[in-house]
C-alpha cells in the first residue's frame, strides 16, 4: 500500500513545474478581450475629475503589485493616478476647440513585473460630448436700416443672421424673435428660423420718423441660451401727402384808391401753402380758377394778389378758387378760396360783438363744419351718401367745389348739396376718403370737410391655392404626430381671417393647425389599416356672414407602412388569430369528409362485389341453375347495383324461338356456359333436396336465372337490348377447377337475341 502512494507523490512532484508553466500569464490583457479602451466625457467636465478606469488585468499598486502602467506621450491632457488604473483629466476639453482639444488619444504602456516579457501598449481614446455652453452670436450687430414709408407689409428690411458655435443639432439651432416694446409691431422676422426682418405694419413718416426694436436669437438647448441686439429703423418720407393752405378761406380788400397793380391786403393772413410731406417739403406754385380769376393777378411763387383795371370796374364781391400745386408732382395740390370785396362794402365779421350790435352776416354758410359719412362697399352707384346743408339769405344758385380732383372719380355733388356715389367702392382698395368742400353764391363762400368711411362687406369666399391636395408620405414613424403637408387658403376681403378644419371619414386621424399644416395623429398610427386617407378641407372666413370653400384632400401612405401599422394593431392580431383558427377547422372538416367518402366507397364495393365461388367446377348441365340454387351453393352471392337496376321486372325481352345450344362442345371438353342465361328450352335442374320443379310456362325459356319456381322468388328477365355479348366473370377465385380444366374468364353468350340487339361489351 505504501509503494503506490509513494509513486503518486513522485508523479505529482515531477508534474507540478510543467503544470505551472502551462498556465497562461494574462497580466496586461484587457478584461473585455478588446485591444483599445474608449471613454466619453462631457466638455464641461472639471479638471481633476476621473474620466474612467482601465479594465486591464493586474495590480498596479506600488507595494505588492504585479504590473506597472505609464503614459508614453509627453504632457498629455490626461494622466494616470499613481498606483491605480484611474485616468484623470489634466486640462479642460472643449468640443468647439476653443478652451482645449475636442478629443484625446494616448498610449498606455503596461509592464509585467518580475519578468523579462516585453511591454504591452494599450491605446486609449477619450471623446468629448457637446453641451450647450455657447449662446448665438449676431453678425454685424447692432443693425440700422432705412425704409420708405410707402413700403408695404412684407417688404424685406435686412438680414440679421446669428451663429451658434455649438455642435450642429438642437444646441446650434437658432430661433429669431422681436421682443415686445415700443414700435415692435412695425417689424418682425419672416420666420422664427429665418433671419430676414420684414415690415409687419404700414409706416407713416409724419407720425413716426424712426424707432428702435430689440432682436433676440435663442438656441434650442435646455435651458436655452440667447443673445439680444438692437435694430434702428429710419423712416424715409415719401410723396404721399398733398400740400395744404394755411387757411381754407381768404378775404382780399380792394381799397378805394386802388389802381392797376395794387397789391391787395389779404386776411386772416397772406396766401400761403406748403407740402405736408415734411421730409420732402416740395415747393409749390399758385394759380387761380373759376369766375373772376382773370380779374386778379396772382403771383405764381409768392401767392400775392394784385388788382387789375378790369377788377376796379367790375361789380364786387367775387369769389376765386386758389390752387397750390407741387412743382415736382402735378397730382399733388390743394384748394382754397378768396373773396374780393371793396373796402366800403366790407361786412362785419360774425363775432359775439357783431351779434350784440345787431350786425347781420348775409353770406352763405354750411350748417356744420364737418360731415362724416359711413357707406357699405356694396352700395350701388347713384346712392345719396349725404346732404350738405347750407344757410343763405339770398336765393342765388349755389356752386360747390372740392379740394381734390380725385373726388370726381367716385363721387359727385349736385346743386342741392347732395353727395352722390358715381362708381362702386372697394374696401380693400381704399377704406377712407377725406375732402374739403367749398360752397359759394357768387358773392360769399364757406368751406367744410367731409369724411367718407367705407364699410367692409364679406363679398369674397376663401380660396385654396389648389383645387385638390394630394400628399404622399415616404415613411411613417412608429410614434408621434407626422407632418403631412400644408393647406394654403386666402381671402380677398381685407382683414378677414381664414380658419381651416377637416371633415370626412378619416378626419379623426388628421388635424390641421393655425398655419394650415396637416398632421397625422399619433394615436391614428396604431389603427392605420389603409394606404389612402380621404378628408375634405373647409376654409371659413371671419366675415359677416361667414363664407366657406371646401376642397378634397388625399393622403397616401406606403403600403408597407400601412401593413406594418395594421400588424401592430391588437384588433388585427385578434383577427389574424381568428382566421388561423378558421383555417384549422376547415382543414379538419376536409380530412373528415375525405375519410367518410373512403368508408362509403369501401361499403359500396363490399355490397356490389360477389363472394368468391367454390373451387368445384360447375357442370354444363347445371349451368342454367336459378339464382336461388346458386345462392344456396354459395357460388354467386349478389350482382352489382347497376345490374340490379337493369333487372327491373322485365320478363319478355328475350326471343322465345331462339335455337337451343348444346351442352358440350364438339371436342368433348367441359365448358362453362353463362350462369345467368340458361340454354333455350332447358329446364332448371332439381333442387338439391330432390323436389321437382314444374315445367316452365309458355315463354319461360326467355327468362334469366331469376325464375318463378320452388325458390319462391319472382322471375326477372334481362331486357333484350341490355344483355351484353360478352360478360365479365364475377369472381375473385382465380384457381382452376378441380377437374383440371382451365377456367375461361369470358364466356360467349349463346343467345341470338343478344347479338341481334346488343353489340357492346359491359364490365361489372
Amino acid at each position: 500500500m505504501a509503494a503506490p502512494l509513494l509513486l503518486l507523490a513522485a508523479f505529482a512532484i515531477s508534474a507540478s513545474p510543467a503544470g505551472s508553466q502551462a498556465i497562461q500569464d494574462s497580466r496586461c490583457y484587457l478584461m473585455n478581450g478588446g485591444a483599445v479602451e474608449s471613454f466619453f466625457i462631457s466638455e464641461d467636465t472639471p479638471v481633476g475629475s476621473i474620466i474612467g478606469t482601465l479594465s486591464v488585468n493586474g495590480d498596479p499598486s506600488a507595494v505588492g503589485g504585479d504590473i506597472s502602467l505609464h503614459i508614453q506621450e509627453k504632457n498629455p491632457a490626461v494622466e494616470l493616478a499613481a498606483g491605480s488604473k484611474n485616468i484623470t483629466l489634466r486640462r479642460a476639453l472643449d468640443r468647439e476647440e476653443k478652451l482645449g482639444p475636442s478629443s484625446v488619444y494616448v498610449n498606455v504602456r503596461c509592464d509585467r513585473r518580475h519578468t523579462a516579457d516585453p511591454s504591452f501598449v494599450i491605446p486609449v481614446s477619450v471623446r468629448v460630448w457637446d453641451v450647450n455652453d455657447n449662446a448665438p452670436a449676431w453678425r454685424g450687430a447692432p443693425y440700422r436700416a432705412r425704409v420708405s414709408e410707402l413700403a408695404a407689409p412684407g417688404t424685406r428690411v435686412l438680414s440679421a443672421p446669428a451663429h451658434d458655435p455649438d455642435q450642429p443639432g438642437p444646441h446650434a439651432t437658432v430661433r429669431y424673435s422681436v421682443l415686445p416694446g415700443p414700435a415692435s409691431e412695425f417689424v418682425g422676422f419672416q420666420s422664427e428660423l429665418d433671419s430676414t426682418v420684414v415690415i409687419k405694419k404700414a409706416l407713416d413718416y409724419e407720425t413716426l420718423r424712426n424707432f428702435t426694436v430689440r432682436l433676440r436669437a435663442q438656441d434650442g438647448g435646455a435651458p436655452p441660451r440667447y443673445n439680444d441686439t438692437t435694430l434702428t429703423v429710419e423712416v424715409l418720407d415719401a410723396d404721399d401727402q398733398n400740400p395744404q393752405f394755411t387757411h381754407e378761406h381768404y378775404t382780399a380788400i380792394v381799397p378805394d384808391n386802388a389802381q392797376d397793380g395794387t397789391v391787395l391786403e389779404v386776411s386772416p393772413g397772406p396766401i400761403s401753402a406748403s407740402d405736408r410731406d415734411l421730409g420732402i417739403n416740395a415747393p409749390v406754385y399758385y394759380s387761380a380758377s373759376g369766375d373772376g380769376a382773370d380779374l386778379l393777378r396772382l403771383h405764381r411763387d409768392s401767392g400775392a394778389l394784385a388788382a387789375t383795371e378790369r377788377l376796379l370796374t367790375h361789380p364786387l364781391p367775387i369769389t376765386v378758387v386758389l390752387k397750390a400745386t407741387q412743382v415736382d408732382n402735378a397730382d399733388r395740390y390743394a384748394l382754397a378760396t378768396v373773396t374780393v370785396r371793396r373796402a366800403s362794402s366790407t361786412t362785419v365779421p360774425r363775432t359775439s360783438a357783431a351779434i350784440t350790435t345787431g350786425a347781420v352776416d348775409t353770406g352763405v354758410r354750411f350748417a356744420r363744419r364737418g360731415y362724416a359719412v359711413s357707406v357699405p362697399e356694396d352700395a350701388p352707384p347713384g346712392s345719396v351718401l349725404a346732404a350738405l346743408h347750407t344757410r343763405s339769405l339770398h336765393e342765388a344758385p349755389l356752386q360747390f367745389y372740392v379740394s381734390e380732383r380725385s373726388f370726381l372719380e367716385k363721387f359727385a355733388i349736385n346743386s342741392a348739396g347732395e353727395v352722390l356715389l358715381r362708381k362702386p367702392l372697394d374696401y380693400e382698395e381704399t377704406d377712407r376718403y377725406h375732402y374739403q368742400v367749398m360752397v359759394t353764391d357768387g358773392n360769399t363762400n364757406d368751406t367744410a370737410w367731409i369724411n367718407i368711411t367705407v364699410q367692409n362687406v364679406n363679398e369674397w369666399e376663401p380660396r385654396f391655392r389648389h383645387a385638390h391636395y394630394e400628399f404622399l408620405l415616404d415613411e411613417v414613424p412608429p410614434a408621434g404626430p407626422v407632418r403631412v403637408g400644408q393647406l394654403q387658403a386666402f381671402d380677398g376681403d381685407k382683414e378677414d381671417n381664414v380658419a381651416v378644419h377637416l371633415t370626412g371619414p378619416d378626419a379623426k386621424m388628421l388635424y390641421v393647425n393655425e398655419l394650415g399644416e396637416v398632421f397625422l395623429r399619433s394615436e391614428a398610427l396604431q389603427a392605420l389599416n389603409s394606404s389612402v386617407l380621404h378628408v375634405v378641407a373647409t376654409a371659413v372666413d371671419s366675415g359677416s356672414p361667414p363664407r366657406q370653400t371646401s376642397v378634397p384632400v388625399s393622403v397616401r401612405i406606403p403600403e408597407r407602412a400601412a401593413h406594418a401599422q395594421a400588424a401592430r394593431s391588437p384588433l388585427f392580431a385578434a383577427f389574424a388569430c381568428a382566421l388561423a383558427l378558421l383555417a384549422l377547422l376547415l382543414m379538419a372538416l376536409l380530412v373528415y369528409l375525405c375519410r367518410l367518402k373512403r368508408r362509403r366507397q369501401v361499403k359500396d364495393k363490399s355490397a356490389t362485389v360477389a363472394a368468391p365461388p367454390e373451387k368445384t367446377a360447375i357442370p354444363a348441365s347445371t349451368a342454367s341453375t336459378t339464382s336461388a340454387n346458386l345462392n344456396g351453393s354459395g357460388s354467386l352471392q349478389s350482382v352489382s347495383a347497376g345490374a340490379s337496376s337493369i333487372l327491373a321486372a322485365s320478363t319478355t325481352s328475350l326471343d322465345h324461338h331462339a335455337t337451343s345450344h348444346s351442352d358440350k362442345p364438339s371436342n368433348g371438353s367441359t365448358t362453362r356456359q353463362s350462369q345467368r342465361f340458361p340454354p333455350r328450352g332447358k329446364v332448371s335442374p332439381a333442387s338439391p333436396g330432390g323436389a321437382s320443379v314444374a315445367p316452365p310456362a309458355p315463354g319461360a325459356g326467355a327468362l334469366s336465372d331469376h325464375l318463378q319456381g320452388a325458390g319462391g322468388r319472382s322471375g326477372v328477365a334481362w331486357p333484350s337490348a341490355t344483355i351484353p355479348a360478352r360478360v365479365k366473370h364475377l369472381s375473385w377465385d382465380d384457381a382452376t377447377p378441380q377437374d383440371g380444366s382451365e377456367r375461361r374468364e369470358l364466356t360467349e353468350a349463346k343467345n341470338s337475341a343478344v347479338s341481334d340487339h346488343m353489340n357492346l361489351t359491359v364490365y361489372f
